[in-house]
């Protein structure tokens, strides 16, 4: 099983997308763990971040799961360290986002004019990250090196 999680291509693209896909997530998570970025209407830091998703009446284990999710998984899929359990659980939280957002149409807010943002961007993360959990995390990863010395 553990090979199954490790298991990828020494394959530059998987790396690309592998890394992109964390640096996108990466804000959000560190924004809600330690308030590295200003507010994205989540909260800045662990302490408004809960009361953010107390506020959307999300069960506060959900919210730790997605500040956990979002804060490690990020990370993890930059180094390419676990790269499909990254991706995994961040696939589940921005899934959930975008069910969410569904309601606001396709595009994102460019206007100013919508109330909320659409789901545009969160296809195209989920499209990247659906890669990573299909395709593993490329050729600069820690999960290729650990496999290569097998």
């Amino acid at each position: 099983m553990l090979y199954n999680l490790l298991q990828t291509d020494y394959n530059y693209t998987f790396t690309l997308i592998r890394v992109v896909a964390g640096i996108i997530i990466f804000p959000y998570g560190m924004q809600k763990l330690l308030g590295w970025f200003d507010d994205f209407g989540g909260g800045v830091g662990i302490h408004e971040s809960l009361a953010s998703f107390a506020d959307k009446k999300i069960p506060k284990a959900i919210a730790w799961m997605v500040i956990i999710g979002q804060s490690f998984g990020s990370v993890m899929l930059i180094i390419g360290f676990f790269g499909r359990i990254g991706a995994f659980f961040n696939f589940i939280i921005f899934t959930g986002a975008m069910l969410k957002h569904t309601s606001d149409g396709w595009v994102m807010n460019w206007t100013g004019t919508k109330k909320g943002e659409g789901i545009e961007y969160f296809v195209m993360l989920l499209a990247l990250l659906l890669f990573v959990i299909i395709n593993g995390s490329g050729a600069i990863s820690i999960d290729y090196l650990l496999l290569k010395s097998d």
